[in-house]
């Protein structure tokens, strides 16, 4: 999901940020970057459940290799 907004002040920021956050079900683990350099803030949703599901495939294989 991408919303830009040009010239707003600190509270309009903060405001539709806190928003954004509330709009999602309560325990969504995010994944925030901030890089001050380039003046930019990017929040991604991990999603738990893939990742776990990615670990289990990883330990079948070294499983099997280790056999």
């Amino acid at each position: 999901m991408s919303i830009e907004f040009t010239e707003i002040n600190k509270d309009t920021a903060a405001g539709e940020f806190k928003n954004f956050l509330e709009s999602f079900p309560e325990g969504t683990i995010f994944k925030m970057i901030i890089n001050s350099k380039r003046g930019y803030l990017r929040v991604k949703i991990k999603n738990v459940n893939k990742s776990k599901f990615k670990k289990w495939i990883g330990k079948l294989r070294i499983r099997r290799s280790k056999v």
